[in-house]
């Protein structure tokens, strides 16, 4: 438990990185309509996002939360937001594609939300 505090922290670190890079990305692409060419934007989503996941993982295993609490919802929101942002960015239509974008940040400041205040 002595890495509690500095996994925690890390895995919020990444959360923000994360979610800024999504937010950033989805306006390059969505609503200023330029594509996402550069490596950096292409690859860098995939690493913050393993990384959040594995730090999730190991804190949940080092906690020991129950599944069916707060946990569960934040990872049903999770999956949730993962599709919409696929959605999102593959949609053909620009209008769909912009909707479900700002869905998908609604829900990522759900998650971020739910794991703040753990209500559950």
């Amino acid at each position: 438990m002595d890495y509690y505090p500095l996994l925690k922290n890390t895995h919020i670190l990444i959360a923000l990185l994360s979610g800024m890079g999504f937010a950033l990305r989805g306006y390059l692409r969505l609503i200023v309509n330029r594509p996402l060419g550069h490596p950096v934007i292409c690859i860098a989503p995939h690493v913050l996002d393993t990384l959040l996941l594995a730090t999730g993982i190991v804190l949940w295993i080092m906690v020991g939360w129950p599944f069916l609490s707060w946990l569960g919802l934040k990872i049903g929101l999770i999956v949730a937001y993962i599709l919409i942002g696929m959605a999102a960015f593959r949609s053909g239509h620009r209008r769909r594609g912009v909707l479900l974008y700002l869905l998908a940040l609604i829900v990522f400041v759900s998650i971020a939300v739910i794991a703040v205040h753990k209500p559950l």
